[in-house]
Parts: C-alpha cells; structure tokens; sequence
C-alpha cells in the first residue's frame, strides 16, 4: 500500500479515517509547510517502528510532569463526586 500524504489541516478533520487507513495496512504521514510532523505505521509494522524509534527528547523530563498543585481543584473534585451520588 502507498504512503498517503496529508498536510495537518486535513489531517485534524480526518483523524479517524487515516487511524484506520494505518490499522489497515497503510501508512499515513502528516505534513505541515512540507515538513514532515507525524507518521501513522500499522500497529504491527515492527520495522517502522525499529527504524523510526521515539528519541528521549519526544517524552517529558519533568519530575512531576503531572503536578495537581493548582488551586481549587480539590473542591471541583468534591462537587463533582457529590453530584454524581
């Protein structure tokens, strides 16, 4: 199957159809002003991903990269639970 080419515009309002293109067999990459900015593979395309493994830098280094500091949300969390019962 031939690598289908989308530029990200298109890519935001087609979202699921090029997921299952990839679930398909094909092979979807994302463009933006001709650079290349992601690439759908086959989830069982073991040789993209060894050829195009995720480099360290594409991961959060923060130590808490998920921090629930901000204020109030503990009572959003209450009035929620209260309003569910």
């Amino acid at each position: 199957m031939r690598t289908q080419t989308v530029n990200i515009d298109d890519a935001k309002s087609q979202f699921a159809d090029l997921i299952a293109t990839a679930a398909e067999g094909g092979e979807v990459l994302i463009v933006d002003n001709g650079k290349a900015l992601a690439r759908l593979v086959p989830a069982g395309d073991s040789a993209a991903y060894r050829a195009h493994a995720p480099a360290a830098s594409e991961f959060s280094s923060d130590e808490e990269s998920l921090s629930w500091d901000a204020d109030g949300w503990e009572c959003h969390l209450q009035s929620t639970r209260i309003a569910m019962d």
